[in-house]
């Protein structure tokens, strides 16, 4: 075990340690998504659902919950009933998934990079960002897609060493039980897909041979669930997409995501930028088949910038690409590791302190 992975975890539980001084909260926000989560919870448990449930927005939302955050709601619900409490239990359920996700993405950059020092840098450029630290520990469901997407990645990334066939099924595994935590672990199978025509190109054969009983491994259980809310409650997620666009609306959409990814990326913005010139100006040394993987894992954040409401907690999925571009960058100067510190330190502290100073301006109307 190097000494940037011993220094990795202590910093993992300082992060931790923050979060459940400054955002940590005895009770359920009732005037936030979480109170639908626990509606969901009681209708899961088979408990009566509060009066204001019935044929009303708080139903729709809560029939969403059980359509995209089924497995999500399930593991809360009975750590909190482990636990005695529904907010201890959903806390203590979020830090374990915080660690096993910054532990996994790190170990992803080692096998990326090859180096403690970028994976170093790079996995606490992930662990600290504002999203993660405010959704991913806050009482949303998002850390549990999150998870899946980035456990996907790691074992495509094995994969492209290993070629094992056991790392490509644990690949589209994980994309099938993400899609039960949180939609947003299903974009995973966009960087799958790329790898396998990368590497099955030109044969068409060869690379439908492979994708296809993967597709099939993370489509079905996710099409189950759909169908089965379908026919319970005459629900769709189509319904969803449109009711959003219905709810959002802003005078500049444009203005809209330079202020959230401005404040979602901050100083990591600049260093994915110039991880993304290394890569144009080294395009011939740069390994062919590590460049499909991160054109590929930027490209699946696409969804995220189409949903109608844009919030940094929708646009984190733009973070795990921009930190691999910016790891191009690190790893160039990692001699030099230690200059990228403060900034590194700045950049966390900006997430512990965006909504108290930062965002009170950034989201001033226009």
């Amino acid at each position: 075990m190097s000494r940037f992975f011993i220094a990795f975890l202590v910093a993992l539980a300082a992060i931790t340690l923050l979060t459940s001084t400054f955002l940590f909260s005895s009770t359920v926000d009732t005037e936030g998504d979480a109170i639908g989560y626990v509606d969901a919870m009681q209708v899961v448990a088979g408990e009566r659902p509060p009066p204001e449930f019935a044929n009303g927005a708080r139903e729709i939302f809560t029939i969403h919950r059980l359509l995209t955050t089924s497995l999500g709601i399930e593991a809360v619900r009975l750590m909190g009933s482990l636990l005695d409490s529904v907010t201890v239990g959903w806390f203590v359920w979020d830090t374990i998934l915080f660690f096993f996700i910054s532990i996994l993405f790190y170990h992803l950059i080692r096998r990326l990079f090859g180096s403690d020092k970028t994976a170093f840098l790079g996995g606490l450029f992930f662990a600290g960002n504002y999203a993660m630290v405010t959704a991913g520990l806050g009482q949303f469901m998002d850390i549990g897609g999150w998870f899946f997407y980035i456990a996907s990645l790691y074992f495509l990334v094995v994969y492209t060493e290993t070629r094992s066939e056991r790392d490509l099924l644990l690949s589209a595994l994980a994309i099938a039980v993400g899609g039960l935590f949180k939609e947003n672990a299903l974009v995973a199978s966009v960087p799958l897909t790329a790898v396998l025509l990368y590497q099955n190109f030109p044969s068409v054969t060869r690379f439908l041979k492979q994708i296809v009983p993967l597709a099939i491994i993370c489509a079905v259980p996710v099409a189950i669930h759909h169908i089965y809310i379908y026919l319970e409650y005459g629900y769709v997620y189509t319904y969803w997409f449109s009711l959003n666009q219905e709810l959002y609306h802003y005078s500049s959409r444009l203005l809209e995501y330079v202020k959230s990814l401005g404040s979602l990326l901050n100083i990591l913005g600049p260093f994915a930028l110039l991880g993304v010139g290394v890569w144009l100006r080294e395009w011939k040394a740069q390994p062919r088949l590590r460049s499909v993987l991160l054109c590929s894992i930027a490209i699946s954040a696409i969804p995220a910038l189409m949903w109608p409401g844009i919030t940094q907690r929708v646009l984190f999925m733009v973070v795990p690409g921009a930190v691999l571009f910016a790891c191009l960058f690190f790893q160039k100067y990692e001699k030099y590791w230690y200059v990228f510190t403060p900034f590194l330190a700045l950049y966390i502290l900006a997430s512990f302190t965006m909504d108290s100073f930062i965002l009170d301006y950034v989201n001033l109307p226009f």
